[in-house]
C-alpha cells in the first residue's frame, strides 16, 4: 500500500513512522526546507530551550542565588535545539524507509499534486498544520528565537499560551512587559480561581497587563486600543491568529479544521487528518492523532479519544491542567507539602475535581505541575476510581503527594 503524508510535524511524523512499521511505501511531502514542522522550527521546542534557563534561574532565586541571562544566549539555545531536532526527524524517517519530497502538495479531483505532478496513492494524511497571515512590519511570537534585534520594553498582543509564556520569560530577563489582551483575565477557559492566581501573579512580577482590552491597530512599534489610547515600545510581537492550512486542499470538508470522524477519516474516503489541521493545538495530541490515522489506514477501528489529554503551559510556576472542573472540586496549597517547603517552593496549588468516585479534571499552579498532572491525567484515561487510587502509596517526600494527600480529605 502507498500512502502521502502531507506535513513533517508532529502529526505526519508520527503518522508516517507507524505506516512505515506495516512496511507501507511512505512518502511524506514537506514544502519547508527543514522538517519539524511549526513545533519543532518555530514553536515549543525552540521556546522550551529558551525558557529552561530561566526556570533554572528562578529556582536558584528561591535559595538566595542570582544567575543572570541575556536574550542572545537564550536564542542560541533555542536554535540549536530546533535544528538538532530537525535533524533527528530526518534521520529518524530515512532510517524508517520513509521518502521526503520538498514540495507543495494539493489535491485536484481527487488526485494528489506535488511540484505540479501527480503521484498516485492509496490513501492520504492530511497533517498541514497552521499558518501565519504574515502583516509587514509585525513581529510574531515565532520570530523571537531568530530575530537578531535587542530590546528593553515589549509589548506583547495575546494572552494565550504564546502569550504568556514569552511575556513571563521577558519579564524575567529585565525587560519591560506590557500584555495585552480582550478577555478579562489571563487563560480565562481555565478554573476562575486558577486564572486569577496566575493573573495577579503576572501582576505581581512587574506585567502591565491591559486586560478587556480589543486593539485597534499595530504598528511596529506602537499599539492603538479600541479607546484611542496608544502605547508605545522598542518592539511589538503578536502571538495570536494562526490558521488551519488547507490552501490545496479545499476539497475535503472544513470548518474552519477539517472536519474528521472519531477515526480521524475525513469527507473524502481515502484521505485521514490529524494535528492542528482539526484543531487539536498540541504537539502530543498531534503525535497521538497521527498515530490512530495510521492504524486505521492499515486496517484497525482506533477511535481517537480525546479524554485525559494534559495541556501545559512553561512559565515557572508552571501551569497544567486536565479534563472538566466539575462535580465536588478540592485544593491544596504547596505550603502544605513537604516537598514544597524543603525547596522553598511553597507558592501555587492543586486543585481536583471529582465526580462519581472518580477525578474528572484537576488543574494546578505550582512547581512540578506537568509531573503532577500528566500522573492524574493517566488515572483519568483509564477511569480509575478514586478509592482505588487513595490506596496509591507516593514517594516522600514529593509532589506527587500533593494527589494523595487531596484525596484523602474526601
Amino acid at each position: 500500500m502507498k500512502v502521502a503524508v502531507i506535513g513533517s510535524g508532529p502529526a505526519g511524523v508520527y503518522a508516517s513512522l507507524e505506516l512505515a512499521k506495516s512496511n507501507n511505501k511512505v512518502i511524506l511531502v514537506e514544502k519547508e526546507e527543514r522538517l519539524g514542522g511549526t513545533c519543532v522550527l518555530y514553536g515549543c521546542i525552540p521556546s522550551k530551550a529558551m525558557l529552561h534557563p530561566i526556570h533554572l534561574a528562578s529556582e536558584l532565586e528561591k535559595i538566595g542565588k542570582k544567575v543572570i541571562f541575556d536574550l542572545e544566549e537564550l536564542r542560541k539555545l533555542g536554535q540549536e535545539a530546533s535544528f538538532r531536532l530537525s535533524k533527528g526527524v530526518e534521520y529518524m524517517l530515512e532510517d524508517n524507509g520513509v521518502e521526503v519530497i520538498h514540495g507543495v502538495a494539493s489535491l485536484r479531483s481527487g488526485l494528489l499534486n506535488v511540484n505540479n505532478e501527480t503521484i498516485k496513492t492509496d490513501y492520504i494524511v492530511l497533517a498541514t498544520g497552521t499558518y501565519r497571515e504574515v502583516v509587514k512590519g509585525i513581529i510574531y511570537s515565532e520570530d523571537l528565537p531568530y530575530l537578531n534585534k535587542d530590546f528593553q520594553s515589549v509589548i506583547i498582543v495575546g494572552g494565550d499560551v504564546g502569550g504568556v509564556e514569552f511575556g513571563w520569560m521577558l519579564r524575567k530577563l529585565g525587560k519591560e512587559v506590557v500584555l495585552i489582551d480582550k478577555q478579562p483575565s489571563l487563560l480565562p477557559y481555565l478554573d476562575n480561581e486558577v486564572s486569577s492566581a496566575i493573573t495577579n501573579y503576572f501582576s505581581k512580577i512587574g506585567v502591565k497587563l491591559y486586560l478587556n482590552r480589543s486593539v485597534k491597530e499595530m504598528k511596529e512599534k506602537e499599539v492603538v486600543l479600541e479607546n484611542g489610547e496608544k502605547l508605545t515600545a522598542d518592539v511589538v510581537y503578536m502571538t495570536f491568529g494562526r490558521k488551519p492550512s488547507i490552501q490545496g486542499f479545499e476539497e475535503v470538508n472544513h470548518n474552519p479544521f477539517v472536519i474528521v470522524d472519531e477515526y480521524l477519516r475525513t469527507s473524502v474516503s481515502n484521505i485521514f487528518a490529524a494535528g492542528d489541521i482539526i484543531g487539536t493545538h498540541t504537539a502530543h495530541e498531534a503525535m497521538y492523532a497521527g498515530k490512530i490515522a495510521a492504524l486505521n489506514i492499515t486496517g484497525g477501528k482506533k477511535v481517537f479519544n480525546k479524554q485525559g489529554i494534559p495541556k501545559v503551559v512553561y512559565t515557572y510556576p508552571t501551569i497544567a491542567y486536565v479534563g472538566n472542573m466539575e462535580g465536588k472540586c478540592i485544593k491544596i496549597n504547596l505550603a502544605e507539602v513537604g516537598r514544597a517547603i524543603t525547596e522553598k517552593e511553597t507558592d501555587g496549588f492543586l486543585k481536583v475535581c471529582v465526580k462519581d468516585d472518580k477525578i474528572v479534571g484537576a488543574q494546578a499552579f505550582m512547581k512540578d505541575a506537568e509531573e503532577v498532572i500528566s500522573l492524574i491525567s493517566l488515572l483519568i484515561r483509564y477511569n480509575v476510581k478514586v478509592s482505588e487510587i487513595k490506596d496509591y502509596v507516593a514517594p516522600h517526600p514529593s509532589y506527587i503527594e500533593a494527589i494523595t494527600e487531596l484525596l484523602n480529605r474526601l
